[in-house]
């Protein structure tokens, strides 16, 4: 079979029996398709691919990538020569006798300091003031201050908050339906005050478009928000404020996880929020928040007593 076909064969197993989401088989056939365009070509037979194949391919991406993306990459060719196998498509994967080590270092996350998040949302503010309440401009500032605000007060994913709808934002109980990763649902209470205030007046502002909308968060064109689109509310944001940091959407995930650990809050809380499955996953936030254990103990060690 050729790969083209094969791909195709893969994608629709995934789709069909797997139930990935369309943000996961994007993804694979981003890979797949890098795999061929740098290796041979879609017309290639996938029985001719062999381990020598892969490690050219490895080699080649090895140094343009960070590991965990180079984990992610390698783990869709595996799926995929696995799901040939299974098909009797290949006799054997190319990965049978093939064994690859990828430094599985964990980077610690990068989180927004806590001055550059107060002006950026400060400024926010500011600049919605300067609008008209009956104006276009106004009702974008407030869709602006809304992202930033929900954001930060769930710790969601770009791709999660451009894909809730109306339906799924309840501002009567204060809950917010997410769909995360593989398709997993999670509700999330809205208790803090000021993303409720802004998602209410937005919610307003937008009310009769929101009727008939299959989105909550639109652009000027009334379609759905993009993940680029909110890259470049931060990047706006952050340019008026003066912060100088190159601040990401997924930085204020890890901000507020983060912040709520150092806070006291239990780690299988913060693992709930935002919707890790496994608790390994979030205990790397347990690294980032130093500054609080050292404080803890500076205070609180029972050596003082004794």
């Amino acid at each position: 079979m050729k790969l083209n076909l094969a791909i195709k064969s893969f994608l629709q197993y995934c789709s069909l029996e797997r139930a990935l989401s369309p943000l996961t088989l994007n993804a694979y056939k981003k890979d797949l398709d890098q795999f061929i365009n740098i290796t041979t070509s879609e017309y290639y037979d996938a029985i001719d691919i062999d381990k020598e194949l892969i490690r050219s391919y490895l080699l080649f991406i090895n140094d343009g990538y960070k590991p965990k993306t180079l984990k992610r990459k390698l783990a869709t060719l595996k799926s995929f020569f696995n799901f040939l196998e299974r098909e009797d498509i290949i006799p054997v994967t190319p990965f049978r006798k093939l064994h690859i080590k990828i430094d599985r270092s964990k980077q610690l996350p990068k989180i927004i300091k806590e001055s550059s998040l107060s002006k950026i949302l400060k400024y926010a503010y500011l600049e919605q003031q300067k609008f008209c309440p009956t104006s276009n401009a106004y009702r974008e500032s407030t869709r602006d201050i809304c992202v930033l605000e929900l954001l930060f007060a769930t710790g969601i994913r770009v791709s999660e908050l451009c894909s809730i709808s109306p339906i799924e934002i309840d501002l009567k109980n204060n809950k917010l339906k997410i769909n995360g990763k593989g398709n997993k649902q999670r509700m999330i209470p809205l208790c803090e005050k000021n993303s409720l205030k802004i998602l209410k007046e937005y919610s307003r502002l937008y009310a009769d478009i929101l009727h008939d909308s299959t989105s909550f968060f639109l652009n000027r064109d009334l379609r759905p928000l993009s993940d680029q689109s909110v890259r470049r509310i931060i990047k706006k944001y952050s340019s008026i404020a003066g912060v100088t940091e190159n601040i990401t959407p997924h930085m204020f995930r890890h901000t507020i996880a983060t912040m709520l650990l150092e806070n006291g809050v239990d780690i299988r809380n913060i693992q709930i929020l935002l919707g890790h499955s496994s608790l390994s996953v979030t205990e790397i936030y347990t690294h980032v928040s130093l500054s609080s254990q050292r404080e803890i103990l500076v205070k609180k060690h029972p050596r003082k007593k004794i």
